[in-house]
């Protein structure tokens, strides 16, 4: 009896697709990341893109896990790998540039910004941040520029930065 229960269990697994099985891990993977528990959540999402290698949101959020634990570099890879398959995937460009501005990687991370900011306009910590990589590359009247912008929109640590920066 246990033997039949097993293959039935067995085979009711092998009618999932891959899409179905990519998205019961990125899923579970998902309840993990919302209790801020990464490491737990980072086999999960493994696993969903390991089953398909296009869930772009599973590669950023691997990329949120990395970095929440610090991990920033294989942060960066992972938003990469998200871009590959979407270049247009905001929210991952967005990732990776911030991750990029936290390392210092200030030249690295403004073009990434430049994007961001390209496919939405009213993104505020998008200009903040573009901004402070400017203030750090010494462009001190575009990152003016940008603040007032972040500002604008109601970024209120723009606001602070701008009265430090451009007054």
């Amino acid at each position: 009896m246990k033997h039949l229960f097993i293959l039935t269990m067995l085979l009711s697994l092998s009618v999932f697709s891959n899409t179905d099985s990519s998205s019961f891990y990125f899923n579970q993977g998902l309840f993990h990341l919302y209790k801020q528990k990464h490491k737990i959540a980072i086999p999960f999402f493994e696993k969903a893109v390991m089953f398909d290698v296009k869930n772009k949101k599973a590669y950023n959020n691997l990329g949120i896990c990395h970095m929440n634990l610090g991990a920033s570099q294989k942060a960066i890879n992972q938003y990469s790998k998200a871009l590959d398959v979407d270049a247009k995937f905001v929210q991952a460009r967005y990732n990776k540039a911030y991750c990029m501005f936290k390392l210092g990687q200030f030249t690295n991370a403004l073009p990434e910004f430049d994007r961001v900011i390209k496919e939405t306009i009213d993104f505020a910590k998008a200009y903040f941040y573009r901004g402070m990589c400017q203030i750090s590359l010494n462009q001190f009247k575009a990152s003016c520029k940008d603040l007032s912008k972040a500002a604008s929109l109601g970024y209120a640590e723009a606001q602070m930065a701008s009265e430090i920066f451009c007054e």
